[in-house]
Order: structure tokens, then C-alpha cells, then sequence
């Protein structure tokens, strides 16, 4: 019985593999027992629809600096290894990544390689093109990768009792760096949303996946075999390696020196000056923040952190005038640090009559604060005091 089994199950794979190969282009590894599958496609340099470029012009030293890599290298792209998982689930535990998509440099091309599992036992034999690459290459570029896609391979190597360390590659993770640059101009920072918002990638319903749908969709595909289920899957991973390439040239070639405020629409300057500024970079980060200003693309929140830097360099005269414009705007930090330098000019008028609408402001908000409430009471009643001792009001 266990026999019949045992060759029910052989069987079953054989034909797996050869619906497999029959569906979508690609080889078989050489294992003799649960080989993996794996497909592989060249670009040259830039995405077939939008055409936007793989890689960028340089590596500016602010993001380098940002992600921690080593700055002191001369990182050519063939260093570098683009990794994104397909799994069978979000958590760490009993969780395989039934596609590991790679994307590297090669001979003047950007390879997109894809290796999958037609049967889960062919994960440990997976990982010896994992390695293979991981052994040439030095510096690994992901999508979110830091929190999901690394944690999920280590626990997965560790369980087939493999050494391989992946924490000791340098590592940019384009999720937090996007983050930085869009948080408040998308509604969301996933991959699919920048290639919406940021790249004007609009992705085919009819040929991709719902990210939501691709482990229910891989189980399916173990029980019935029908590689249609899985051809989806592959396009998705497939966008995912090209478009993390795509994002990563987009970034580094937009944020690098010099910086030509108003250029580029998709780019929120305000966060790149903040960038700079994070970065030890003031100089760069403040003329961000004045050309910003100058072109008329004024919000209160540039005028404010412009105002902080002249403050912070004693000029006050500067940063009154910055918090003026944002308080105009109704900028409460700005109204706070604007009625400090009224207050430190003893124009106690004006700083009380700015006192007076942010406290307005914040008593009229749910929720607020109460310290914040009572500091600003007692700021008017010293501004109200300074008034009457310096006789500029009227007798009660």
C-alpha cells in the first residue's frame, strides 16, 4: 500500500514538472531527488513599458551615509543582488519561500532570475543558487527586506541546518528610504503604490496577483498541478525585482547633488532637505529649504525647519521671518517658536496676541494635551504681566 503511494506521489511530480516546464519557460535543477525550478530573463538596463532606468547614474554619498554602507567602497553594480520572497504565509514560523526572485547586474544587462518549488522539499536544494550568488555578490538590495524577506530565509537555512549570514552583507532596505522621501505625499509607501504614484507603473489585474492571494494560490497549485495558477505569481515577482531596481535608480538619481529644486514632481523636497540635514549635510539641506521658498513651493513646514536653522545660528532676524510666514499659515510650532523670539524682543503685544489664537487652537482640539494647555496659560499670563509693567496697556 505504502508502495502504490510512494509511486502515486512520483508520478504526481513527474507530471507537475512537465506541466511546469510546458506553461513557462525555464530549467529544472540537476538534483536528482525534488530538483527546483528556475527561469531566467535579461533587460537591457531599463523596464519594457515605462522604460525606466535600472540602475542609476551614481550612488549619492547622503544615501550611502543613510543606509550605513561603506562609503569608502566603489560599489559597481555588479556587487549587487536584488532579493524579494514569494511565501506561503507573512509569519517566520513553518513559513517556505516557495520563490526566491533575484535581480543582479551581468554583462551589461539587469538579469531577473526566479527560482520556485514545484514541490516544498525542493527548498534546501533552492538555497544552493541562493548561495551561489550571495557568495559573489556584496551588497543586497530589497523591499522590506530588513523586517520579512531576510528573517523568513535565515529561519528557513537554519531549519535545513545551512551557515549562511546573511546579516553580515551590507544591506538597503528601499522601504525605509521611501518612507523618508513620500510618507506625506502617498496614501502608502508599498511597492505597488510608488510604482502608481512615483513611477507610473499601472500593473495588469489580468496577468498579476493580489499579493493578499499568492499562498492560498501556491497550495492550489500543489494539489492540482495546474501551472496557469502559478504563471501569475511569476509576473508579480517579476514586477517586484524589476521595479525594486527601478526604484533604487529613481531614488539615488533624484536625491543626488546638486539638487535642482521644483525638477522633478514626484520628488518631496521638504523630506530630501530633511534627509540632508539627518545626515550632517546643512549646507545642502538648508539651500534645499530656501530654493524651496524662493520657487514659491512653500509649505509651513519648510518655512519652519528653515526658521530652526537660522535660529540654531543665531540669526534671528532670518528665522522670525520664517516662522512668520508658517504662522501666517497657521503653523503651530511655528506660532510657538515665533511668539518665543516676539517675547525675547519685548514686542510682548504681538507675542501675546499669537499666545492667545495657539491657545484657542489647542483647547478647541479633542484629546488635547493638558500640559501643553497649561503651558501656554502660563506664557500668557508672563506675556500679560510684561505688558503691564512695561506700561504699553491700559489701566483696568
Amino acid at each position: 500500500m505504502n508502495d502504490d503511494r510512494d509511486l502515486y506521489g512520483v508520478e504526481l511530480c513527474l507530471l507537475i514538472r512537465e506541466a511546469l516546464s510546458a506553461a513557462i519557460e525555464g530549467d529544472f535543477s540537476a538534483h536528482n531527488d525534488h530538483p527546483f525550478f528556475s527561469t531566467r530573463r535579461a533587460y537591457d538596463m531599463f523596464t519594457e513599458v515605462e522604460g525606466l532606468p535600472l540602475y542609476p547614474k551614481t550612488l549619492p554619498r547622503v544615501l550611502l551615509d543613510w543606509a550605513k554602507l561603506d562609503a569608502s567602497v566603489a560599489w559597481q553594480k555588479e556587487d549587487i543582488l536584488v532579493l524579494d520572497l514569494e511565501t506561503t504565509g507573512l509569519g517566520r514560523g513553518g513559513t517556505i519561500a516557495f520563490m526566491i526572485g533575484l535581480g543582479y547586474y551581468d554583462d551589461g544587462q539587469y538579469i531577473v532570475e526566479q527560482i520556485f518549488l514545484p514541490e516544498p522539499e525542493a527548498e534546501c536544494n533552492s538555497f544552493d543558487r541562493l548561495i551561489e550568488l550571495l557568495e559573489k555578490k556584496s551588497l543586497l538590495i530589497t523591499f522590506n527586506g530588513k523586517t520579512f524577506d531576510i528573517p523568513v530565509l535565515e529561519s528557513r537555512i537554519l531549519y535545513h541546518r545551512l551557515w549562511l549570514n546573511l546579516r553580515e552583507k551590507q544591506h538597503l532596505d528601499l522601504l525605509h528610504i521611501a518612507r523618508r522621501l513620500w510618507k506625506n505625499k502617498l496614501p502608502s509607501c508599498a511597492l505597488e503604490s510608488i510604482e502608481y504614484y512615483i513611477m507610473g507603473h499601472i500593473r495588469d489585474k489580468e496577468l498579476d496577483i493580489e499579493g493578499g492571494d499568492i499562498p492560498q494560490t501556491y497550495f492550489q497549485f500543489l494539489i492540482n498541478g495546474d501551472p496557469e495558477l502559478i504563471r501569475r505569481i511569476f509576473v508579480h515577482n517579476q514586477f517586484d525585482i524589476l521595479h525594486t531596481a527601478a526604484l533604487f535608480a529613481l531614488i539615488c538619481d533624484c536625491i543626488d547633488t546638486p539638487v535642482k529644486v521644483g525638477s522633478d514632481h514626484r520628488i518631496d523636497y521638504h523630506a530630501l532637505a530633511k534627509l540632508y540635514l539627518s545626515q550632517g549635510h546643512a549646507d545642502i539641506g538648508k539651500n534645499i529649504l530656501i530654493d524651496l521658498i524662493a520657487k514659491d513651493l512653500l509649505c509651513p513646514e519648510t518655512a519652519f525647519e528653515l526658521g530652526r536653522i537660522y535660529k540654531k545660528e543665531k540669526d534671528l532676524q532670518s528665522a522670525e521671518s520664517c516662522f512668520a510666514m508658517s504662522a501666517a499659515l497657521f503653523h503651530p510650532p511655528s506660532v510657538l517658536e515665533l511668539t518665543k523670539l516676539l517675547e525675547k524682543k519685548k514686542e510682548f503685544s504681538a507675542a501675546k496676541a499669537w499666545t492667545e489664537k495657539l491657545l484657542l487652537w489647542h483647547s478647541s482640539r479633542v484629546g488635547e494635551e493638558a500640559k501643553i494647555i497649561t503651558e501656554l496659560n502660563q506664557r500668557l499670563a508672563r506675556l500679560t504681566n510684561k505688558i503691564i509693567k512695561a506700561g504699553t496697556a491700559p489701566a483696568v
